[in-house]
C-alpha cells in the first residue's frame, strides 16, 4: 500500500485553514510593525525628505524649494556647525571615559557584601533618575555667582567670586561635570551587574596560584567584563549625542558658543534661524554618526566573542 497522501488531502491542507495559519504570525506582528514604522522609520524618512528642501519654518519667510544636497553642502561650510560637532565630540570623549572609570571603581569597591550594602548601592543610583532639566537647574543654582553654595564656600575661604557659567572654559567644564555627576551611576549599575556574573571560582583559583588584586583585575575581571563595558559605552554615547535639556537650562549654549553642543545648534537652526531643512540635515548627520559609533563598538564586541569561541575550541 502506498504511503503517499492523496492529492485531495494536500489541497485540503493548503486550504483556508493552512492559509490562515500562514498569515497568523504576520497578523500578530502587524501592530508592532505599525508602531515601529510610525515612531521610528517614518520620522527618519520624513527628516531625510525635509533635509533636501530649503524649508522655512514660518510662512512669511518664503516658500519651500528643493535644493537636493544643498543643505549638507551649506553645513560643511558653516563654522558654527563644525564648532558644535567639536564640542559634542569633546563632551563624549571627556565625560564618558571619566564616567566609566568612576563606575568601574565603585563597582569593584561595592562588589562584596557588608552591612547596608543594598542601601548604599540603591542610593548611588539616585542621580540617574533625576530629570535632565532638574539636574541642569540644580547645577545652575549651585554655580550661581552670588548666591550659589560653591561660590559661598569659596568666599568664606577668601577666594574671589567666580562666574562659572559666564566664562567659556568653566562653562564647558561645568556642563561636562554635571553629566558625569548624573550618569556615572548608570555605568556603575551595568558594570556591577557584569561583575556579579563573573564566576567566583576563577578568582579563587587565581588566589590559590598566588595572583594579587591587580593580576586578577588584568587577567580575569577586565577581559570577562569587556563586552559589558562596550555595551555600557555604546549606550552612553548614543545618549550623550542627544543631550539637550540640562545644557540648555544651564547655559543655553553660551556664553557665546562655548557650550553650543550639536543638539543645541540643531534646535537653533530649526527655531532660531527657522531653517527646518538645515536642522533636518543636521539630524540625519547625527543619525549617521550614531550608526558609525554603534557599528564600531558592535563589531569590536563580535570580534571579541569570535576570539573567545576560538580559544574555547
Amino acid at each position: 500500500m502506498s504511503s503517499r497522501k492523496p492529492v485531495t488531502d494536500s489541497f485540503r491542507a493548503a486550504g483556508p485553514e493552512g492559509k490562515a495559519r500562514g498569515r497568523a504570525p504576520f497578523l500578530f506582528l502587524a501592530p508592532a510593525m505599525i508602531i515601529v514604522f510610525a515612531v521610528l522609520i517614518f520620522p527618519i524618512l520624513f527628516s531625510l525628505f525635509v533635509s533636501t528642501f530649503n524649508w522655512p519654518l514660518s510662512e512669511g519667510a518664503g516658500v519651500r524649494r528643493f535644493v537636493g544636497f544643498g543643505n549638507y553642502v551649506a553645513l560643511s561650510k558653516d563654522p558654527e556647525f563644525w564648532n558644535s560637532l567639536r564640542l559634542q565630540l569633546g563632551f563624549i570623549f571627556i565625560a564618558i571615559p571619566l564616567e566609566l572609570l568612576l563606575g568601574f571603581a565603585a563597582a569593584l569597591l561595592l562588589n562584596r557584601e557588608f552591612f547596608g550594602a543594598r542601601v548604599v548601592r540603591s542610593l548611588l543610583l539616585l542621580p540617574v533618575f533625576f530629570l535632565p532639566i532638574l539636574s541642569g537647574m540644580t547645577w545652575r543654582f549651585m554655580l550661581q555667582p552670588r548666591y550659589g553654595p560653591l561660590n559661598a564656600l569659596l568666599l568664606k575661604l577668601g577666594a574671589p567670586e567666580i562666574t562659572w557659567l559666564g566664562n567659556p572654559q568653566t562653562a564647558y567644564a561645568a556642563v561636562i561635570l554635571q553629566d558625569i555627576w548624573r550618569m556615572w551611576p548608570f555605568m556603575f549599575m551595568l558594570l556591577y551587574a557584569g561583575l556579579t556574573a563573573i564566576p567566583q571560582e576563577l578568582n579563587e583559583a587565581a588566589e590559590i596560584d598566588g595572583a594579587g588584586f591587580w593580576r586578577k583585575l588584568r587577567s580575569i575581571t577586565i577581559p570577562l567584563l569587556t563586552p559589558t563595558i562596550l555595551t555600557a559605552v555604546l549606550l552612553r554615547i548614543i545618549d550623550a549625542l542627544r543631550v539637550f535639556s540640562e545644557v540648555y537650562v544651564m547655559t543655553e549654549g553660551g556664553p557665546g558658543s562655548a557650550t553650543m553642543l550639536f543638539s543645541l545648534y540643531t534646535q537653533r537652526q530649526a527655531f532660531g534661524y527657522q531653517k527646518v531643512g538645515m536642522a533636518s540635515a543636521m539630524a540625519i548627520f547625527l543619525l549617521v554618526l550614531s550608526v558609525v559609533f554603534a557599528l564600531t563598538l558592535v563589531r569590536k564586541n563580535m570580534s571579541l566573542e569570535a576570539l573567545e569561541e576560538k580559544a574555547g575550541a
